[in-house]
Order: structure tokens, then sequence, then C-alpha cells
């Protein structure tokens, strides 16, 4: 036998007798075999690399599926012809020479040709050099020709370092067809590093074991064909976060518990007995110090070490939780550096029951220690959060008291709302300071009927006292001013913020007023008031402190200055409010919902559909759900607009009725007047009049609704039912009185200076020229509005109008009557148009993306296409983040686009996946 030259590998010294036959049980190197298997393509297509990789490493707690995936690959590399060992570990095999002596009869069932010189050393001489045994398996591999697999399953059992050098010293000197697989649930103490750095390793944790939806799907057709309805069916999914122990406990239920297998799996928790009884016989094979920490910390949403150790008072609580991450406990990292974590929701759940049940006693107490920690960090949500479940009510409102008003003017208004959901209202009451940062919250979070309840207490009881505070009075009456304008009365907002302005003390209070002293001006028509209304400049650091205010400033700006056709300068705004709040609050909140929804009309108005798109695609419920009239409006319009361009009609009319009904809810006539007038410019441009004159008699009613005999926000009402009023005369044969409606309406227009509006009905006009047969006048008006267009950065609006102003521009460059620059602009709008036209010939496509695109991918784009962002698809489907971005460049690449708005209006367009 030829021995090593050198090693590094210690000798290992054997308990059994020196000489003599070994204890041997055959089945440990047996695979187990699982029937009803759910087909997992994903994991194949990663354990697809297994033949040119050393190592695969399945790490991931007990439940999983680990040596379910590994039976399955052994499987079928044995039907391929290949050579498979398998072992199956326990803690009787932590010794060196034990180890060995398995894995040398594993890989000698396998192969009959390796291993019998190992097994014989081991039996001559248990006290034999592992290198020397070692040597010879190596020896005997390399005369194979076959690809062999080694399975080590339940690798965790192993802690002796000799054992762990014996596998380092084989996956480095093992011949290249040679591979090893093993199942952990901790990390192998073997050299990963260099592995990764070679290439050499394929790594499968619990994010990629968890099962996505269509596996869950798949696995509960299999186990419990038709039980449940795809709601139900996602609902196990999120509970379960895809845990397969979970899934197949679930399934196996039968129906004894006086509940249908539907309404089980509604109330499905981590204590319902089946689910608790698991955990239980898991965390038993935990040391107490261990399960005592968990269910100690079972009361926080996230771990840390400092903060565990706070609650605790163990000084072992970060050994503890370093641990616990270690052996994967069913514990979810939230952040790439390992500090802050979470337990599984099964699993918290059962800890909370077991925690009540066994120490009820010292749930206060451990919550106010996680308050005080919170509070030391200023951390105050949380702070707040575990005062009120430790019921210190006082403590708690003192708390909210220091960081009230800091979360409004960040625009955190939703934690605040939710706190006072918490609390009585008696005790509230002495709390004038936090009762009127919640008058604030109610009115910036549009709950406008709230808040001017809450100001109007507020006012009567510091009218009660003996000397009633003029600028708690003032703030009262501030946020009066913003709940009704932001309600959109315009005209009784205005009055009420200018005596604010001139009364305040307060930057805070006096800048809101002065927003909406700008929002009155502004529907007033009165631009010279608008810029001329005073505000009051913050320090960079009250900046931060500050954003709402500056956020709704710099949209207010914008919007002044896209009425008077200024796109860039109100583009600069919008991006300048954009850069305050990503700077101070972050990308995904309220304050930057705000300009983002803005800026996506400037560039779809500048023909960027698909950046205009992106922008509020993954912003659509934060933009529902807290930004103004105004921003809604933006959202709705871009989203309906590209539906129309790529030719969705289905989904245009569903997103505009959705706003239709946004509007109607939060008593926004400007809205729903803006979304219905948007369905009757469809309607009437599809040739179905009947359908268009119905809108056109909602938008009457509606101006009876919101009548405006003055320039206000509601007098947009009245020119969307002018517009649309006169577009349905026009597709009627009664040009005349269309015309006359037209002209009214531009005069009304003009004197607002609302220069973008009235480009809309100067469109109308020359239409209606054209169809009246002065096609001179037709095209000289025409072309004065194209340079307009041209000059403000306008562009999307004529293609929108499809052959009406396609006749128009063809008409304009024909006349030849055009300047250097606006030939320009007219040659890309004329192939533009010729391009529009080939699109809608081009049905072919559909049928060969449809083909292309697989069942992830289709589900991917679904979600993108509900308003879900990467991570959220990520969490839903229990992949990781890389994963969605990976399907995403397949989808660009099948769709033939570059960007993420793209791909989903693609996939709309072509009805690939659900209009919603």
């Amino acid at each position: 036998m030829i021995q090593p030259r050198s090693s590094n590998l210690a000798t290992g010294t054997a308990t059994w007798a020196a000489r003599g036959q070994l204890p041997f049980l055959a089945t440990k190197i047996l695979p187990a075999r699982f029937g009803g298997l759910v087909a997992r393509p994903r994991l194949v297509a990663i354990l697809s690399e297994l033949p040119a990789k050393r190592l695969v490493v399945i790490k991931a707690p007990a439940g999983f599926g680990k040596s379910s995936l590994a039976a399955a690959c052994a499987e079928k590399l044995e039907q391929d012809g290949n050579c498979v060992g398998w072992l199956t570990i326990d803690s009787d095999d932590d010794e060196a020479t034990r180890f060995l002596y398995y894995v040398s009869q594993a890989l000698h069932h396998a192969c009959p040709d390796v291993g019998a010189g190992a097994i014989g050393l081991i039996l001559e001489n248990n006290l034999i050099d592992p290198t020397a045994i070692l040597s010879s398996l190596i020896n005997d591999l390399a005369e194979i020709d076959q690809d062999v697999y080694l399975f080590l399953e339940d690798y965790h059992w192993l802690s002796a370092s000799r054992i762990h050098q014996t596998v380092a010293y084989f996956l480095k000197h093992a011949p290249s067809h040679c591979h090893v697989v093993l199942t952990t649930r901790t990390e192998p103490a073997l050299p990963l590093a260099t592995l990764r750095a070679q290439n050499q390793l394929i790594e499968i944790d619990s994010a990629a074991l968890r099962f996505d939806m269509r596996e869950t799907q798949a696995f509960l057709d299999h186990a419990k064909p038709g039980a449940l309805e795809l709601p139900d069916v996602q609902l196990l999914q999120r509970k379960t976060e895809g845990w397969p122990a979970a899934l197949r406990i679930v399934a196996s239920m039968p129906s004894q518990f006086g509940l249908a297998f539907k309404e089980y799996v509604q109330s499905l928790s981590g204590s319902q007995r089946p689910i608790a009884a698991y955990l239980s016989e898991m965390l038993d094979t935990l040391p107490v110090e261990m399960v005592d920490f968990m269910l100690r910390t079972a009361i926080l949403d996230r771990l840390s070490g400092p903060l565990c150790e706070a609650v605790t008072g163990s000084s072992s609580s970060r050994t503890i939780l370093a641990s616990l991450a270690e052996r994967q406990m069913l514990l979810t990292p939230l952040d790439n550096d390992g500090t802050w974590f979470r337990y599984h929701t099964l699993l918290a759940e059962y800890l909370k029951q077991r925690l009540e049940a066994d120490r009820g006693i010292e749930i206060p107490e451990l919550h106010g220690r996680a308050a005080f920690w919170y509070a030391s960090h200023e951390l105050w949500t949380d702070a707040v959060q575990h005062a009120i479940a430790a019921g210190a009510s006082d403590r708690a409102i003192g708390w909210i008291n220091n960081c009230a008003m800091a979360l409004i003017k960040r625009g955190d208004l939703f934690t605040l709302l939710e706190w006072q959901r918490q609390f009585p209202d008696e005790l509230m009451r002495g709390q004038p300071e936090v009762r009127l940062a919640i008058a604030w919250g109610l009115a910036l979070g549009l709950r406008f009927d709230e808040a001017l309840q809450l100001a109007t207490e507020i006012e009567n009881d510091i009218a009660a006292t003996q000397l009633p505070d003029s600028d708690l009075l003032c703030e009262c009456q501030a946020i009066r001013s913003v709940a009704i304008a932001l309600k959109d009365d315009s005209e009784q907002a205005l009055p009420l913020a200018r005596d604010c302005v001139n009364r305040s003390s307060d930057p805070w209070t006096a800048n809101v007023a002065s927003n909406v002293v700008r929002f009155g001006h502004l529907q007033a028509g009165d631009l010279k008031q608008f810029y001329a209304t005073p505000w009051m400049p913050y320090s960079p650091d009250e900046d931060r402190r500050n954003v709402f205010a500056s956020v709704y400033r710099r949209c207010l700006q914008g919007v002044a200055e896209l009425r008077q056709l200024r796109l860039a300068a109100a583009d600069g705004h919008y991006r300048e409010g954009l850069r305050i709040a990503e700077q101070y609050v972050g990308p995904h909140s309220v304050a930057a919902a705000l300009p983002a929804s803005l800026i996506a009309r400037i560039l779809y108005e500048q023909g960027q559909l698909d950046e205009a798109e992106a922008l509020v695609i993954d912003r659509a419920s934060l933009i529902n759900s807290g930004t103004m009239l105004d921003c809604v409006r933006s959202a709705y319009f871009v989203m309906a607009r590209v539906a129309t361009n790529r030719i969705n009609l289905e989904r245009a009319h569903t997103l505009l009725e959705r706003a239709e009904n946004h509007g109607i809810s939060r008593d926004w006539g400007r809205l729903t007047a803006a979304a219905t007038a948007e369905q009757a410019r469809l309607y009437l441009n599809e040739g179905r009049v009947d359908e268009g004159a119905a809108c056109v008699d909602r938008l009457e009613r509606l101006t009876r609704q919101y009548p405006a005999p003055r320039l206000c926000a509601w007098s947009e009402i009245q020119w969307d039912h002018k517009l649309a009023h006169a577009h349905l005369l026009g597709q009627r044969e009664r040009p005349e009185e269309a015309m006359s409606i037209l002209r009214e309406l531009q005069r009304e227009t003009e004197a607002a200076h609302h220069r973008y509006f009235l480009i809309r009905v100067e469109i109308r006009i020359s239409a209606l020229q054209l169809r009246l047969g002065k096609a001179a006048e037709a095209t000289n008006r025409f072309r004065r509005l194209l340079a307009a267009c041209a000059g403000g950065g306008l562009y999307q609006i004529i293609l929108d109008e499809g052959s009406i102003t396609s006749d128009l521009v063809q008409m304009v460059q024909q006349s030849g009557n055009i300047g250097a620059q606006l030939t320009s602009y007219v040659d890309r709008l004329a192939a533009d148009f010729q391009r529009a036209r080939q699109d809608r010939l081009t049905p072919a496509f559909k049928v060969q993306a449809l083909q292309a695109l697989s069942p992830r991918e289709t589900d991917i784009l679904t979600l993108i296409a509900g308003g879900l962002s990467n991570k959220e698809i990520a969490r839903s489907l229990y992949i990781g983040p890389e994963t969605v971005k990976s399907h995403l460049k397949s989808v660009f690449t099948k769709l033939g686009v570059e960007k993420r708005a793209q791909a989903v209006s693609r996939a709309q367009t072509l009805g690939l996946v659900t209009t919603q």
C-alpha cells in the first residue's frame, strides 16, 4: 500500500480492542426511501451542477427536507449509472476511526473495488493513522472511471476536530471525479471559504429548502387533492413560511378535531397541538439554558445580542443567540451582518403560548426591560410598543410625547395613529401635545373628519382653561386648514391657513400652513400670490426633522411649474423633494411616494413610459394610502395611460374604475372626475358612444355635487365635464355645440394660467376645426400647439390622441412652414405614430412569449403587476431576492425588454398576466 508522504491529521485513539471484528449496522449505509415527494425542479437545477463541484452542503433546521432532497439526488445519480455511497451519521460516530470505518463500508457498498483495503487496515489495527486509511481509499478511487458520490447524512453529530480534518483531507486529495454531499443542521468545520473561492462548493440553506407557492400547491394537490382553494393555499404558505415539516403535519391531519380542513388551516398557529407537539420535541433536544432564553425572548419581534441580554438579564445571551443562529433553529436573519433575527412565525407563536402558560407572571417585566432598552437607544416606536405591553401606560405616553411630533414631521403617520387606538380617550385627554400630534397625523394621513373632530375637542379643552394658549389654538387652526385642503376644498382652507401663517411663531406650523396657502392660491389661479407666500427656511438639521413639510412644498412648486408647461423646472422641484425624502426617511416611505408619483407624470409626458410606470408600480399602496389627491391622480393617470399604450384597454378601464371608486371613498370629487373623464375619452376613442355618454352624465352630476362659482380646486371638475361633453358632441355630429363649449373652456383655463389643461383643449379645437373642413386653420393652430409642447417638454400628450393628432401632425409636416427645431420634434412624432400602428398588427409575439415564459416567471410577473417589490415577492414566494432578480433577467430576454416596468407592461399588454 502506498503511504502518504506527510500528514497534517492528528492520529486518532480508538476505544475498541486493537484487533477483531468492529460493530457494524448495515442500515447506516443505505439511504432512506421517501414516497410521494414533490418535484422540486429549482433545487434539481442547483444540484445539476454537482458533477462539476467537490462538495455540496445542505444546511437547515429539522424538518426542512434535507434528507429527502439528498435521498432523491442519490437515487437519481445511481439511476444514471454513478457509484453512490451513503452514510447516516449518529452521535456514536463522533470518533475518527469509527467514522472512517463506516465511510469505507459505504464506498465499498457503492463500488466493490473501493474500500476493501481500508476496511482491512482498520480491522487489523484501529489505532492506525487516519491518513493511511484515507490514502487507501483515495488510491482505490483513483482507479475508478465512474463518478463517485459520497453522501454524509446528519453531519452535525460530528464535533471531533480530527474527523473534520480527515474530511478536509479527503476533499483536497480525492480524484476530481469524487464528490461529497453532506446534510447538516450547523455550519460544518470544513474549509468552505477555500472551496467557494475555487468554485467547488454548492450551498443549499433553509431559504432555498422552503417550499415556494408552486411547490406548496403541488404538495397539497398530492396529499389533500381539492381540499383548499388558492387563497387558503396562499394563507397556509404565509403561516408556515414554506417550512416542509409544518406542511406535512398539516396535510396529515385527519378531521378529528371538529374542524374541516379549510377551517383548520385558517386557524393554524404554532400553539395548536400537532405543530406544538413537534416544536416541543424539537426544543427538548436543546440545552435547558437555550430553551429558557428562547422563552424569555419570545416577546420580541426581532432579536439582537444586546437586546436579548437586556431582556433576559443573562450575560450569555449573545453566545446563545449566536448558537441558535448556528443551529438554524428556525431563526431568520433580518440583515446581512447577522445582527438582527426573528423567530419563525409558528415557533414564535408556540414560544409565546408556552411562556404565558409557564411564566405568565414574568411577561410584563420582560416587556418593561425591552422598553427601557429601546428607549435608551431612542428607538421610540419599539419602546412605546413594549411599554404598552408591560402595562406602563404613563411611561408609554411620556415616550410618545418625546417622539410624536418627530414622527409626524418625518412622515411616519401610521405608527402614531396605531398608538392612539390603544389608549382610552380619558388617558389621552391630559396630554395636549400628544393629542395635537395625533390630530396632525389624522389630517396628514387623510382621515379628514377625525382630524377636524379632534381639533375641535382640543380647542374646546384649551378654551376651558383660565389662560388659553394662543399658540396651541393657532396650531389647531393649522391642522383644520390642512385637513380641509387635503380634502380638496381649497377655497375654505385658504383663509384659515393664511391667518396661521401671520400668527404662528412655530416654523413647522407656519410652513405647513404656508403650503396650504400655496395650494389655495394655485387652485385660484393666482400665481403671483403663490410665489409670494413666505416660507421659514430650515437649517440642514431642521430639514432632516421636518421632511413632510419640505417635501410637500417642493411638490406644490412642481405642480405650479407643470401647469405653466415648464416641465424641467417641475421635475427639478420634484426630484429635490424626492432627495430629501429618501435621504432622511427612506425610498419606501409616504414622503418619497409624494414626489415619485409626480415625477412619473413628467416622465410619461416626455415619452418615457417604462420609467414612469416603474416609479409608481412599486409604490402604489403607499401612494393610495398616504399621499395627496394630485399624487394619486398622477399615479393612476400614468398606469392607465401606459396600459392603453400597451393595447391593454381592459386593464386601463380597471385602473380607472379603481381610481373613480377611490375618489368616491375619499370624497375627492376632482379624482373621481379625472378618472371618469379619462374613461369617457377611452370609450369615445373606441367608438363606444353610449358608454362615453354615461361617463359624461356622471361628470355632470359631479359638477352639481362640487360647485365652483369661483376659481378653486373644484373648477377642474367643471373643466373635465366640459372637455368630455365637447368630445361626445363631436362624436354625435354636433360640432358647433362642441366648439362653443371648447371656446368657453379655452377662456377659463387661460384665465387660470393652466396652460397644461389648455393644451388638451387646443387639441380638441384643432381636431374639431379639421372635422368642420377648416384644414388651414386647424393646421396653423396645431402648429402653434406643437411649438408650445416642444418648448415645454411635452410629447406623449400628442401621441395619446391617436388618429386625430396623427392626421394633424402629418398636415403640419407636409405644410413645411416650420423651423428646424420643430421639424425634428414633428418627425419624431410621425415616426412614433407609424410604429404604434405597426405594434397593433403583431399579435404573433404574444404566442411566442407565452410559450417561452416558465410558470415561475409568470408568477413573478403577476406579483409585480400587483404592485409588489422584489423583496416582497421574495418573501411571498419564499425565495431569495437574488433569485427574483435572476428570474427577471430571463423574463427581460424573453419579452425583449430591459427594465422591470417594461416587462410588466409588455406582459399586461399581451395578456400574459391577469389584469388587476
